[in-house]
């Protein structure tokens, strides 16, 4: 009883505990039912619970003692269980009533979006950027109010060096192109001339490379990734290089580019294939490019594949 004297705060709140815990054993079969589980699982009331506990095993002796200990004094077990009880309680507190601070607003998440119909004149402000089948969609689509940057053979390794776009009747590099003019949407198909050139990791090093360059080059652009056309089947069957799972291949590591925010990958495959699979061989004239009178697949492909302008 002299050591309980001696503590007399930790004494009150072991009276006012163990009444909560009268009142919540008697609650199982009255109106404080429904309470029990917030007193068993309450992080202050556990702590104290603790803290009387060590406090009574190092009053009997029983508490393991290391080679210096000479024991401890009740006074300060006392102090350490109230401060240990505030600090629990200050620390649930805080995690409760977690507000963002004064002007600090709570970050949105990022919207994604979903391709819609649109009308041609969508592209107004559009660029594409491509290789010889590129160049056809310029020649053969009718899609005279968009703007073009195709080249025969251009390649993901010379897109930037390569002098394709036309400004007042002379040619420039895209570089510099899209360093003096901004589009709405980019759109950009190449990689069927570098299937015989490095690996597909190297192709995709310097893929992703260009993608981050046309970003810092055109920041409020929309970049449509577009996927390798396929090639016709006999063609596929025979080339150990220009095939179509090795088109799909590298498809699959540009589809992963995309985040259906800024940066969309649409495969026009998906309207331009046969029955097995492959480039449908009326379309085709050569086995790799399209007879000019079948680009309206294309062209009918895009205006499916559209993002409104206030998803921008």
């Amino acid at each position: 009883m002299k050591k309980w004297k001696k503590a007399p705060l930790l004494c009150c709140l072991a009276v006012s505990m163990l009444a909560v815990v009268v009142a919540a054993l008697v609650g199982k079969w009255g109106i404080y039912k429904g309470y029990v589980p917030i007193l068993k699982n309450d992080s202050a009331v556990a702590g104290f619970i603790e803290a009387v506990s060590d406090w009574n095993i190092l009053q009997g002796g029983s508490q393991k003692q290391g080679p210096d200990d000479g024991g401890a004094d009740p006074a300060d077990i006392e102090q350490d269980a109230t401060e240990r009880m505030i600090a629990e309680a200050e620390e649930t507190t805080e995690t409760e009533t977690e507000v963002p601070a004064e002007g600090e607003a709570e970050m949105p998440e990022e919207q994604s979006y979903e391709f819609t119909e649109v009308t041609r004149e969508y592209f107004d402000d559009a660029l594409f950027i491509g290789d010889s089948r590129t160049v056809g969609l310029k020649d053969y689509s009718g899609w005279d109010n968009a703007t073009y940057y195709a080249s025969v053979g251009l390649t993901i390794y010379d897109l930037f060096t390569e002098p394709v776009a036309e400004r007042n009747g002379r040619k420039i590099t895209i570089e510099q192109a899209l360093s003096e003019e901004q589009f709405g949407k980019i759109y950009l198909m190449v990689g069927i001339n570098e299937m015989g050139t490095g690996t597909i990791d190297t192709f995709m090093t310097a893929y992703e490379e260009a993608v981050q360059h046309l970003r810092e080059l055109q920041p409020d652009a929309l970049i449509f990734l577009e996927g390798i056309m396929y090639v016709k089947q006999s063609r596929s069957d025979r080339d150990q290089i220009f095939n179509n799972p090795a088109i799909q291949a590298r498809n699959d590591r540009i589809a992963a580019l995309a985040n259906n925010r800024d940066i969309f990958y649409i495969d026009v495959n998906e309207v331009m294939l046969d029955e097995t699979g492959n480039l449908n061989p009326e379309y085709t004239y050569d086995e790799v490019h399209l007879l000019g009178k079948y680009y309206y697949v294309w062209t009918d492909f895009l205006l499916q594949h559209g993002v409104e302008e206030e998803a921008q």
